[in-house]
């Protein structure tokens, strides 16, 4: 079987911790916790980094051996085809929100005119060829890109530095206030889960683990200065600018003889929104595939195309219905990906981890 390495799974970690925050989540945040809203960030994304030293022992204890599988095992085949269930509409929605985001972002600023039909027929071949391809092929992609799109992230908050900018006013919101961002906004996170899902397709020696670690980090601190930035730079009215890492370069698009250089937002955003794509639509294919064993890859991205076409059209073509789910009852579902999941896990590495123990005594 053709596996990825720790840099390789490190890269696709990353880009989930881009996915879903660098765009609307700083101003929808500040409309609730104002500046506040970066320790709502650091908060939910050490939440988030609990999840990875469960995934590196359920690794430790099953090497090569499928999610599933595991959970068909330990749980049986309803509770885990229920699981996956809950997996499935997590991650179609991830890719949903991702899309309808950067739709927005780039209508605004290039077409200036609904183009639905182009984005559609630009983002799905690619993202289904990659599904075909398999998470080995993509992730070498993703890593071959990694240093450009990462240059195009650290070069967006580098300009933003020549712009009028002051630090932000922290403590001013209240706990009940500071507990409900918590709530609302957990959708964005679960960054760790897709680990889980691909964790047979891993190759990953005990060493390398400080790998996952360092790229974990990585991601989070450019999102934290993205953020701090954001809000250093819009302290009064970040909560009407949606596209976080494109407006830091507002009043600093023209720069000497170089011309406009929002085209660097542009293009860092478009890579990584197809990047990030790529994962959820692979995981949401792979749930499919283990839900339905008898269908095989190619249904499940038909399947996908055709729901995600359709709920765009019928049930999130309107900007803000998307918007509005991911605060209400998307949470709940977050709720059960990110934490339940995690925990049943937990419960999971410490039964096995026991009866191991109990089994070398008895062999002592």
């Amino acid at each position: 079987m053709k596996r990825i390495n720790a840099r390789q799974c490190g890269v696709l970690i990353v880009m989930c911790i881009f996915a879903n925050k660098i765009l609307l989540l700083p101003s929808l945040m500040f409309e609730k916790t104002s500046a506040d809203s970066i320790f709502v960030l650091i908060t939910l994304f050490l939440l988030d980094l609990a999840i990875l030293p469960i995934f590196i022992k359920l690794k430790e204890l099953y090497p090569d051996k499928k999610f599933y599988d595991i959970l068909k095992e330990k749980l049986g085949i309803i509770i885990t085809k229920i699981i996956y269930f809950a997996l499935l509409f997590f991650f179609f929605f991830k890719c949903l929100l991702v899309f309808s985001i950067t739709y927005v972002y780039f209508k605004q600023q290039i077409y200036q005119d609904e183009f639905i039909f182009m984005a559609l027929i630009a983002f799905l071949p690619v993202i289904n060829h990659a599904v075909l391809s398999g998470v080995r092929a993509f992730s070498r992609t993703i890593e071959m890109f990694f240093g450009i799109v990462i240059a195009g992230f650290i070069v967006c908050l580098v300009i933003s530095l020549f712009t009028p900018i002051s630090s932000p006013y922290f403590f001013v919101t209240s706990g009940k206030d500071f507990f409900l961002s918590l709530y609302d906004h957990i959708f964005a996170f679960g960054d760790f889960i897709i680990l889980f899902l691909i964790m047979d397709k891993i190759e990953l020696k005990k060493e390398q683990t400080k790998q996952l670690f360092l790229y974990s980090i990585f991601g989070i601190v450019l999102v934290v200065i993205l953020f701090y930035l954001f809000y250093a730079k819009y302290q009064i009215t970040a909560f009407m600018h949606n596209n976080a890492l494109a407006d830091l370069l507002v009043f600093s698009v023209q720069f000497n003889a170089i011309g406009r250089l929002d085209i660097i937002a542009m293009l860092t955003i478009m890579f990584i929104t197809l990047f990030q794509m790529e994962i959820f639509n692979y995981a949401f294919c792979d749930c499919f595939v283990n839900i339905f064993p008898l269908l095989n890859k190619n249904y499940s991205i038909v399947v996908f195309d055709i729901v995600f076409c359709i709920s765009y059209y019928v049930f999130i073509g309107k900007y803000e219905t998307m918007v509005t789910s991911t605060l209400f009852w998307l949470p709940y579902l977050a709720i059960i990906i990110n934490y339940v999941l995690p925990i049943i896990v937990l419960v999971i590495i410490g039964i096995v981890r026991r009866k191991i123990e109990k089994k070398d005594k008895n062999i002592n």
